[in-house]
């Protein structure tokens, strides 16, 4: 982690802070003006300005791309489950790479984008490891 950030208690934090991270939220989906979203939510324009590139919610979906290793049965329709779970979620596949099956297991990594993800990424990544014959999944990393 970067020495540039901080975790802290939103608790400690001023009160205008997750409203930020609201109006945001209203300007994405509501397709409203900054103006609007400031005013609904009782917050200055120059605070939103001020912070609005500095603030975010920590999670995994807010990560662009993610690396996820998988180990699973060599076992017919497997690679496909795991992608209709991904597709699902809306997640899209960049890359895939599967190792040759060794001793009934296949190895398979792959770089997902995560953008538009209707799930988190600790999510995701639960729900593929409760698909039949597969044994684990792991993010190795996300950007």
């Amino acid at each position: 982690m970067s020495n540039d950030f901080l975790l802290v208690s939103k608790a400690v934090l001023p009160d205008y802070f997750p409203k930020i991270v609201k109006a945001k939220d209203l300007i994405a989906a509501s397709n409203i003006s900054v103006t609007e979203a400031c005013k609904t939510l009782g917050i200055s324009r120059s605070v939103f300005y001020k912070y609005k590139d500095a603030i975010y919610i920590p999670s995994g979906s807010l990560a662009k791309k993610a690396i996820i290793s998988i180990k699973a049965d060599d076992f017919p329709g497997v690679l496909s489950s795991i992608l209709i779970t991904i597709s699902k979620n809306q997640g899209n596949v960049l890359t895939i790479s599967q190792d040759m099956p060794i001793h009934g297991l296949a190895y398979i990594t792959m770089m997902i984008n995560t953008r538009n993800m209707v799930v988190g990424l600790t999510d995701l990544v639960k729900e593929l490891s409760s698909l039949p014959h597969l044994r684990k999944a792991d993010v190795l990393a996300y950007d």
